[in-house]
């Protein structure tokens, strides 16, 4: 596995899928000034903006990869619902920088 900045990784496979992961520099950042992650179901791509700090960068690959999965599970009812999807990914980040 090849792990990007923080311990991201640079690709992962769902289902078949491999959604790849990409950490874009705040100058090509083409996602707005407000958004700091998007998972593109269309490209199988997540972005995640560079200059977060790195606990930032890591809850926001969580968040961005709760929307990859619950998609590509057919549940993009439950992938629309921010506040469901950030409360999952605050879960699994605790989970992941807890293993002992």
């Amino acid at each position: 596995m090849v792990l990007l900045k923080d311990g991201i990784p640079s690709q992962f496979k769902l289902a078949g899928n491999t959604i790849k992961v990409r950490v874009v520099p705040r100058s090509k950042w083409r996602h707005g000034k407000d958004c700091v992650g998007l998972w593109d179901a269309t490209k199988n791509q997540i972005d995640i903006l560079a200059t977060l700090d790195p606990v930032a960068r890591q809850q926001t690959f969580c968040h961005e990869m709760n929307h990859a999965m619950l998609d590509v599970a057919g549940h993009p009812d439950l992938s629309q619902d921010e506040n469901f999807v950030d409360r999952m990914a605050y879960l699994l980040h605790q989970a992941l920088t807890t293993f002992e």
